[in-house]
């Protein structure tokens, strides 16, 4: 079986047709369709690929976004709580105030103090939900209410400290 492929190659050349002298202008053609339908199929997968990256971006925009607003909420919920906390000590710390003291100028002064700090409040609060992301302004806020508690405290050390006094004077004579 043995076989000389020069031989195979001589009788295979032997068989060839010759071409037609359309040959090139057809082949040009074919070439030129299956360019064409290749390119179809290009823009297609590269429209259809542009379309599930604008969906899959979209999806995680509107997930981080959703997140972002619990996030966000749950921050606020906790700001709440902590402001509801403060400014119910300071309520309470201002009705002792008002037990203690029977002085009207006193009573003003500080109540000018605290509605001053109050505004203050409201100021750096509408800050807060312009950008719930900013730790200075929460900061702001829990500063802001521990001033104020800080100064009702304050307060009514000193009217304690008065008080003890005019009970001491009081009893030496």
């Amino acid at each position: 079986m043995k076989q000389d492929l020069r031989d195979l190659f001589k009788m295979e050349e032997e068989n060839v047709k010759p071409l037609p002298d359309t040959h090139r202008t057809e082949f040009i053609q074919k070439l030129n369709a299956t360019k064409s339908s290749k390119v179809d199929k290009t823009i297609f997968y590269k429209v259809a690929a542009s379309l599930v990256l604008f969906l899959a971006i979209g999806y995680l925009m509107v997930n981080t976004l959703n997140v972002k607003d619990k996030h966000v909420s749950s921050l606020e919920l906790q700001i709440e709580q902590v402001e509801t906390q403060y400014l119910s000590n300071i309520e309470i710390e201002w009705e002792r105030f008002l037990k203690l003291t029977k002085d009207e100028k006193l009573i003003q002064r500080y109540k000018q103090k605290l509605e001053s700090l109050d505004k203050e409040y409201q100021d750096v609060s509408k800050s807060f939900k312009a950008n719930t992301n900013n730790i200075l302004i929460i900061e702001s806020l829990v500063e802001n209410l521990q001033t104020r508690l800080q100064l009702l405290k304050n307060i009514q050390a000193h009217i304690k400290l008065l008080n003890q006094k005019t009970n001491d004077y009081e009893t030496t004579i």
